[in-house]
């Protein structure tokens, strides 16, 4: 268990960290000259860069160890944070943040291997539930420690966030024993899954998806249909991540009453109803309480899905690599999708995402029902 914690405490460090630069990104690269376009670019590199390598890193701590895979995304992460305020164009901040997501996602796959690894069977779903919250805080925390930070001046954020690395990275030294795949498992090929792996996948992606489509385009409902501006957002946003990091901290307790397939049908289930409801919520505090709803919802499925990823002894590292790929992948196509529906029509996003959702649901009940247990 000390173990679990000290990669979950890294897991914490890391996201906080890395979300403490959302709010200083763009002003940074105002600083230097950036168009809107360019600032797209500066963000959607660092998805890009995760979606090419994750699988790779993957495989790195099957062979080498999961203690290695952590350590070589924190480093990375470090190095590539000090580099950003040192960098003398936008084209090389753009490159920078493609080397921080080559060298970063070597980090998560490896991370969430090792929770697979280390748990025992009954400990699992509470295990990844810990994670998911570790995921969540950092999340909620780091953009407001780097608005804090600004105060002092734009450069100390990317120094902040530096040195959260190499603590993180002198953790994972100091405390995660080194884990790696059986033989076999060091040569697993992402063809050769079972198809419930393969269909996991599939399914971070369409979470991934249906996630940022509210990200995406939450600010600009709000702003349209309430005239309310960032203040309430970014309230909104920490609450409801808030609520979500609660929820997967207690994933110990509801996984006694809800096997992970249950939980993966239910936290879809209610995303596709939330986004129905969403376009008709008639004020800020019922929307509100729907994205709450939403974030809480997706608290119960990610847990699950990597629950079940994790099962079996072979290719952790492979399979958690692909999982990130396929996450980065929706994080890179959701937000252009969310933006031209939302030109079309307000409500056609969550009419989107909750046409995804309920396929997902469907699609996912009928293939529990000829799901051969023994195979997962």
């Amino acid at each position: 268990m000390a173990g679990i914690l000290a990669v979950v405490l890294v897991v914490f460090i890391v996201m906080m960290g890395f979300s403490l630069l959302f709010p200083i990104l763009p002003f940074w690269a105002l600083n230097l000259g950036a168009t809107p376009f360019e600032i797209g670019l500066i963000f959607s590199a660092y998805p890009v860069a995760q979606f090419i390598a994750a699988p790779l890193w993957g495989k790195f701590g099957d062979r080498f160890g999961y203690k290695w895979g952590i350590a070589v995304g924190t480093l990375g992460f470090a190095i590539t944070s000090f580099l950003i305020p040192l960098v003398p164009a936008v084209w090389y901040l753009i490159l920078v943040r493609f080397l921080g997501g080559l060298l970063s996602s070597a980090a998560l796959p490896s991370s969430s291997a090792y929770v697979g690894a280390a748990s025992p069977p009954d400990k699992v779903v509470r295990n990844f539930g810990f994670y998911g919250a570790a995921l969540g805080s950092g999340m909620v925390f780091g953009p407001f420690i780097g608005g804090l930070a600004a105060n002092f001046g734009l450069v100390v954020p990317f120094v902040i966030s530096g040195v959260i690395g190499l603590l993180a990275f002198v953790v994972a030294l100091l405390t995660v024993r080194n884990l790696k795949a059986s033989g076999r498992g060091r040569r697993l090929s992402i063809r050769r899954l079972p198809l419930l792996k393969k269909v996991l996948v599939l399914m971070g992606f369409v979470g991934m998806l249906i996630m940022v489509n509210f990200e995406a385009i939450l600010a600009l409902l709000i702003k349209d249909r309430y005239g309310l501006g960032a203040r309430e957002v970014g309230y909104l946003m920490g609450v409801a991540g808030l609520f979500g990091a609660a929820v997967q901290g207690n994933m110990g307790r509801i996984g006694r009453y809800l096997s992970e397939r249950r939980a993966i049908a239910l936290g879809f289930g209610v995303a596709a109803a939330v986004s129905l409801l969403v376009p008709l919520a008639p004020n800020f505090l019922i929307l509100s309480a729907l994205v709450v709803i939403l974030v809480m919802a997706s608290g119960i499925t990610q847990p699950s899905v990597l629950s079940l990823l994790s099962r079996g002894t072979e290719g952790r590292g492979a399979i958690m690599g692909t999982y990130q790929s396929a996450t980065s992948l929706g994080r890179i196509v959701g937000p252009p999708v969310a933006g031209f529906l939302y030109e079309v029509h307000y409500a056609l996003p969550f009419a989107w995402a909750a046409a995804l959702s309920l396929a997902t649901v469907v699609s996912w009940s009928f293939y529990v029902r000829h799901l051969d247990p023994h195979k997962v």
